[in-house]
């Protein structure tokens, strides 16, 4: 099936006629999709015992991380690195200057799909506010860590809010649901929004949205692609 994508004017470059690609993900599977999936082929284990094998996965290779390694397998490769400035050759790792920062890319397998990917042009939908980039100014990394207290900066388009409007702005919703909202917008600009990051977020997985009412219609909502996590 192929993958569906749709064109938006591009704030981030200076010719107007430019236009952006953003795919149009029909859905967003979690893991029980996918378990449902591999039962529905015909797979001989249950539910349960995929879930359990998985688990048993999942722990072997954040053990694996935690011990200092890097994992290589045909779908990812996970590895660490450190982030922050090393004063002089005898400095050593402070967690209040340095951090880690965990790294994914695609593997032998995934990469593999990229050549066999099929791709079909939609009409846009109604415009939203649209987040490409996420920037983490006290990590200094982008579209992973998020900073409680700290300051953020997302990058895209149709991005400015009414800062009076409290149905508008900056949200961080959490895996479960509860949603919290930046007090404190620095930068309001159609392609830039800088603000402050909510100080009381708890550690865990956090969606990052931006609301807002673009040419007078009802609020609209855009999300980052990918999650923000707070260590």
């Amino acid at each position: 099936m192929a993958i569906k994508y749709a064109l938006y004017d591009n704030q981030m470059t200076s010719d107007p006629n430019d236009h952006m690609a953003q795919v149009q993900h029909d859905q967003t599977l979690s893991l029980d999709n996918i378990i449902e999936t591999m039962i529905g082929r015909g797979s001989t284990i249950t539910k349960a015992e995929a879930l359990s094998v998985l688990e048993e996965f999942f722990d072997a290779i954040t053990e694996a991380i935690k011990n200092g390694n890097a994992v290589n397998t045909e779908l990812i490769n996970i590895s660490v690195s450190l982030k922050g400035v090393f004063t002089d050759s005898n400095d050593r790792y402070d967690n209040n200057r340095h951090h880690a920062k965990i790294n994914i890319q695609a593997g032998t397998r995934l990469k593999k799909v990229l050549g066999e990917l099929s791709f079909t042009k939609t009409e846009a939908s109604k415009p939203v506010p649209t987040l490409l980039n996420f920037k983490d100014v006290a990590s200094d990394s982008s579209n992973d860590t998020l900073t409680a207290g700290g300051v953020g900066q997302v990058n895209g388009s149709r991005l400015k809010i009414a800062i009076d409007d409290n149905d508008q702005g900056v949200f961080f919703i959490a895996s479960n649901g509860t949603e919290t909202k930046a007090p404190t917008i620095i930068r309001n600009k159609p392609s830039e929004l800088i603000f402050m990051v909510p100080a009381g977020l708890a550690s865990g997985s956090y969606k990052l949205e931006v609301r807002a009412k673009l040419g007078g219609k009802g609020i609209r909502k855009g999300q980052l692609l990918d999650e923000l996590v707070v260590n």
